[in-house]
């Protein structure tokens, strides 16, 4: 059987919807965001997994994990698992190890720094930005990447 190595990867919404946490890597240049991600350690679940990054990139607890989609991811056997988690708005304290920034972003935040190209997010091809627009658009499906036809 092939072997598949398992990453998540989370949009965290506040308890109403109204803010998501994004965060820029290290590596990105400003000012491109997305959303959280991070592999799946041998033994834990997916879900854990989630709740484990959270904490780890940002400090926040979350709840309320809910998976919303795969997609081949382009490391070599990798797949990653979106999903969605609620989070209470705190502080964020982000791990300068794993990243360079993370905020709380409105959709309006979002939808005027996307227009005037002062934030940057993933292309439309990619789950990172399925989740991205599937909270800015308030559906239910991200992006489309879970619907098996598509």
């Amino acid at each position: 059987f092939p072997r598949v190595d398992p990453a998540m990867i989370v949009l965290v919404t506040s308890p109403d919807g109204s803010q998501a946490v994004l965060g820029r890597g290290a590596q990105w240049p400003h000012p491109f965001f997305s959303c959280l991600a991070g592999f799946v350690e041998p033994g834990e679940s997916a879900e854990r997994a989630v709740v484990r990054e959270v904490a780890e990139e940002v400090g926040l607890v979350v709840r309320e994990v809910r998976y919303q989609a795969s997609q081949p991811w382009p490391f070599p056997s990798s797949l990653m698992l979106g999903f969605t988690a609620v989070a209470d708005i705190a502080p964020l304290h982000p791990n300068p190890t794993e990243l360079a920034a993370a905020a709380w972003f409105t959709r309006d935040e979002v939808i005027s720094g996307l227009a005037t190209k002062e934030l940057g997010v993933p292309p439309p091809v990619s789950i990172a930005r399925g989740l991205i627009d599937d909270w800015l658009e308030g559906s239910g499906d991200p992006g489309g990447l879970g619907d098996p036809g598509s």
